[in-house]
């Protein structure tokens, strides 16, 4: 049986194929985690997948096979060309030679997600992982989604599924947790890709609720605040929320941050990199009360 690295290596080659560096075009080449992929994904007959990087369709193929339906995402051109060879004969395979940064995920779900949640598989580079997952987790898309299970950078990983109070624990990471619950799945090895990358990867399963993890009552506000407490680390809380105010970035008062730290026993020279994301939800909460009070 030939290999994955000799197939995808011929594809190229054959194609007059030269990858670009600058999009992170690494192909999986190690059967085991090519496998691992399809049975971590449970596909049934019903399910409709969203694979994003589809690249040379070698997944796409394993993936049509045990699905109800893939949507197969690629940018480059000449990798496109390769993908409709493979699987430009499947029925139940929409190939779309788009950048999924400009991909209309509210679009696309409404007008193939036939009632079904979707499932998203992808293997993303590094410069787009964040703005696609916020992408993914704008409304109404979470409630579109079953689950995604992404390869990423390491790095990139691991700041998903940080505790609060670590160098890893981020805006991005509270914004996915309020969506989804977060866990790595494998590990995998930078040997398991062609060009082999210069770091280790990640499969990140993102499993969507039926409902954000906590309860606010401004998701604006909520998302103001976590965007202000992260955007200068080195401040304190406070200042780093007063420095967003500033900047017109938080639409509120110094006097409704101060309420809130005070009512929630916040020392004034805690960062903002140790609040969990319940106690952003609670501080969203009081100061929100805090403005309507105010403003009657």
């Amino acid at each position: 049986m030939t290999s994955l690295y000799r197939t995808t290596q011929d594809l190229l080659i054959n194609a007059g194929i030269h990858l670009k560096k600058g999009l992170g075009q690494n192909f999986l080449i190690e059967k085991n985690i090519f496998d691992f992929i399809i049975e971590s994904s449970n596909l049934s007959s019903d399910d409709i997948i969203l694979e994003l990087g589809s690249g040379i369709g070698l997944l796409t193929h394993e993936l049509a096979i045990s699905s109800g339906k893939v949507i197969a995402v690629e940018l480059d051109s000449g990798l496109f060309r390769i993908l409709q060879s493979n699987c430009g004969n499947l029925d139940n395979v929409l190939l779309l030679n788009i950048d999924m940064l400009e991909l209309d995920f509210t679009k696309l779900f409404d007008e193939h997600s036939q009632g079904n949640k979707i499932k998203v598989i992808g293997n993303l580079p590094y410069y787009i992982i964040t703005p696609i997952i916020l992408k993914l987790l704008e409304k109404p898309n979470p409630t579109r989604i079953n689950n995604a299970l992404i390869m990423m950078q390491k790095e990139v990983g691991e700041r998903l599924v940080s505790p609060p109070g670590k160098k890893d624990y981020g805006s991005i990471t509270v914004a996915v947790n309020y969506w989804c619950d977060v866990k790595i799945v494998k590990v995998v090895s930078a040997d398991c890709f062609y060009p082999r990358p210069k770091v280790d990867s990640v499969l990140v399963e993102l499993s969507m609720l039926n409902e954000p993890r906590v309860s606010v009552k401004d998701e604006e506000l909520f998302f103001q605040l976590v965007r202000g407490s992260f955007q200068h680390r080195r401040k304190t809380l406070r200042n780093a929320l007063l420095l967003s105010i500033r900047s017109g970035k938080l639409k509120v008062s110094p006097a409704s941050i101060d309420t809130a730290m005070e009512s929630l026993g916040l020392d004034p020279r805690i960062r903002g990199e140790t609040l969990s994301i319940e106690q952003f939800a609670d501080m969203t909460n009081i100061i929100y009360l805090d403005r309507e009070i105010n403003h009657r």
